[in-house]
């Protein structure tokens, strides 16, 4: 039957072929989470041996479907990353078929279009980052420091701390990194005006006291809060899942737990997606301020509206009245993104050396 189809659509005029493709991409997205083995082999195979035959802007559509497809081939995946970028862009970009040698011999060989897109994966190894930081011009050097889910070496973050000295966007993006040393970021608010560094201490002054206090008491703040994972019919995990998935938005999550008061599996998202431990999390959750978990929702884009349903759930918690929750909503519409992401970032970075110190 395979070699049957193949030869039909070589044969084929390429109207023909073309409607064939359609179809054929179309069965397959619509049927990748259930077909079998056999199955996916079959529509991989008719694809690959019909990618010559196709022209650049049905291999643009094939490759913007197949992108978030894990059975996608592997060949197929490369083949077409390989291409030029309007067709390679969203497989460098989405696709998870491709590992990590793959990206690895693209980013060293590739133009830097190619070498853009790669840049904004959800998530790069360090060799890679290594040669998009060593071969890339300014925009992918930008790209990479921008993007936390790009593992950094100790020669990028020296080398990218040494950019940032001429570029303010390299240092705006690294010093919301929490994967950079407190002397590198040292170095980063030295080179910034005089109002900003000024404006950047104070901020890490005034989180500095927090930090202390969430590490000393962070245990014992878990072991004695009465936040409780509630019987509901809502799963936090599913939830996350859709979140990462770009099926629903964080802020929906937070709004429907908090009409619930389940600040349990709030803090469990917040953990999640802010790289922040969940006793941490937990800490900022149950303390009678709410700096530090305006920081911690700020920095992930929740808005005033979305925070004053978790203010509601967090006062109800800790029996603090009404006109708590509209002075914490006040201050969390002051606090700009910016600031929030850096306190995060500071805070992490602080988190971790005190760990460090302790071990």
């Amino acid at each position: 039957m395979l070699k049957e189809l193949i030869e039909l659509a070589n044969g084929s005029t390429p109207e023909k072929r073309h409607q064939l493709v359609e179809h054929v991409t179309d069965l397959f997205i619509n049927g990748a989470d259930s077909y079998q083995t056999e199955e996916i082999t079959l529509f991989n195979t008719l694809l690959e041996n019909m990618l010559p035959t196709m022209e650049a802007e049905q291999k643009q559509k094939v490759s913007e479907q197949l992108a978030p497809i894990p059975s996608t081939s592997h060949d197929l995946a490369v083949s077409l990353a390989g291409e030029q970028i309007e067709i390679a862009r969203p497989m460098l970009t989405q696709s998870e078929v491709l590992k990590n040698e793959d990206i690895l011999k693209l980013a060293k060989t590739m133009g830097q279009s190619h070498l853009l897109a790669i840049s904004q994966r959800k998530h790069l190894e360090s060799n890679v980052t290594d040669v998009l930081l060593e071969r890339g011009e300014q925009p992918v050097k930008r790209s990479v420091a921008a993007n936390t889910g790009a593992e950094i070496s100790d020669w990028g973050s020296r080398l990218l701390v040494k950019l940032a000295e001429s570029d303010d966007q390299i240092r705006d993006s690294m010093m919301e990194r929490s994967d950079i040393t407190e002397a590198e970021l040292e170095k980063l608010i030295n080179q910034m005006p005089g109002k900003q560094q000024d404006a950047v201490r104070l901020l890490r002054k005034q989180n500095e006291d927090l930090v202390n206090e969430l590490f000393q008491k962070a245990s014992r703040a878990v072991a004695a809060t009465k936040l409780e994972r509630k019987a509901t019919r809502i799963d936090a995990k599913v939830m996350l899942k859709d979140i990462r998935a770009e099926e629903m938005q964080l802020g929906q999550a937070i709004t429907q737990l908090a009409l619930s008061n389940n600040l349990f599996d709030i803090c469990f998202l917040l953990s999640e997606l802010s790289g922040l431990e969940q006793k941490y999390v937990t800490n900022v959750m149950v303390r009678y301020d709410a700096t530090g978990i305006a920081v911690l929702c700020k920095s992930l884009g929740i808005t005033d509206n979305e925070y004053s349903a978790v203010c509601k759930a967090k006062a109800t918690h800790n029996k603090q009245p009404a006109t708590t929750v509209n002075n914490w909503i006040a201050d969390y519409q002051t606090l700009s993104d910016r600031d929030a992401r850096r306190l995060l970032s500071f805070m992490k970075i602080r988190l971790s050396t005190l760990e460090e110190q302790a071990a």
